[in-house]
């Protein structure tokens, strides 16, 4: 493939945000929209109204049939994922599939090996790691301006939107857990979770997840479709300094606290004490940069399409995620037990 011809682009699924990834795409220089789809023709026409060179399909299959995109966008809810993405690869195209990648693990597997097999690439669309504000706090903790982290802590908590088909973990969780994956680099070892349900389908709408990973790291997350305010906040705590990321704060998302705390231990065995030393220094809100994320996801995706270095979640990044969402199921159904992957 030349490196100036553009990827032929498909998105399926018109909802809430198919519409965004279609402007994405035809605003990339690598890539053309070719095809839109959704089983509500009513919607196909409304977003297809600013693409009219795009053709409008109600149907997976003929779109692939007749549009023969080279990458396929599936923006549909979880249950669908699977049938959708398999149709896309064994059509030859490569996926960008919303997340979760499915809604299971064996589901999760079969995607990732079966793109394997068709030479295929499986994307995840992780948008929060191309976010600036988690791209800076990957790149402070890397370098070691954090230190050792202590844990995470995260809330993401609003009013609605319940979803159809999935709980409030399976819809909220893999937004933090695709974050924390990003900065700490490290898998999870274990989930232990809880959660409660207030509507009529019996589905967790409030749920704490107690996660540890492999570097020792610990995270808590704190998910709900009930809370009367929106918060969507991090805190990454470091021996050396630590950083409160607030997605919904307009002009300063990410504060860097040069507070930390450190442990004398050396007279531990003759005063059976810790000496606990703390540090309290300046606060600091770095300048980020403010590109939209599907725009840089979509840049990252081409070059990796065309063989060259990128920064991309694939599907085993996706298969990994869906493994703690799955353990967290199985902790619900033992009562809050710890759960290891």
């Amino acid at each position: 493939m030349g490196t100036m011809s553009k990827f032929r682009a498909a998105v399926v699924g018109l909802g809430y945000w198919g519409p965004n990834l279609a402007r994405n795409f035809q605003a990339s220089e690598d890539f053309e929209l070719v095809a839109l789809c959704d089983l509500d023709a009513k919607r196909v026409e409304k977003v297809a109204a600013s693409y009219p060179w795009a053709k409008r399909f109600t149907s997976t299959e003929e779109m692939l049939r007749e549009a023969k995109p080279e990458i396929v966008a599936v923006c549909t809810p979880v249950a669908s994922h699977y049938p959708l993405v398999k149709s896309a690869l064994e059509a030859g195209a490569h996926v960008l599939c919303e997340k979760p990648l499915a809604s299971s693990v064996k589901e999760a597997e079969d995607l990732v090996t079966l793109a394997e097999k068709r030479e295929r690439r499986l994307f995840v669309d992780h948008t929060f790691t191309y976010v600036g504000a988690v791209r800076l706090i990957r790149d402070l903790y890397a370098k070691g301006t954090l230190g050792d982290l202590f844990y995470i802590d995260s809330v993401r908590i609003n009013l609605g939107l319940f979803q159809p088909d999935v709980d409030v973990i399976w819809d909220l969780a893999p937004h933090d857990l695709s974050i924390v994956s990003h900065v700490v680099g490290k898998k999870v070892t274990s989930v232990q979770a809880t959660a409660s349900s207030h509507n009529p389908r019996g589905f967790a709408d409030v749920a704490y997840l107690d996660l540890r990973f492999d570097s020792g790291v610990t995270a808590h997350l704190h998910l709900s479709w009930l809370s009367p305010v929106k918060v969507r906040k991090m805190i990454f705590s470091g021996t050396k300094s630590s950083v409160i990321y607030d997605d919904i704060e307009m002009s300063e998302k990410v504060k860097v606290y040069d507070h930390g705390v450190s442990f004398d231990v050396s007279d531990f065995e003759t005063r059976k004490q810790v000496l606990v030393n703390y540090r309290r220094g300046e606060m600091r809100a770095p300048a980020l940069d403010n590109k939209e994320a599907l725009g840089v996801e979509l840049r990252e995706l081409a070059r990796a399409l065309r063989g060259e270095q990128a920064t991309v979640a694939t599907g085993e990044d996706g298969l990994d995620i869906v493994r703690v969402l799955e353990a967290s199921q199985t902790s619900l159904q033992r009562d809050g037990a710890r759960v290891t992957l």
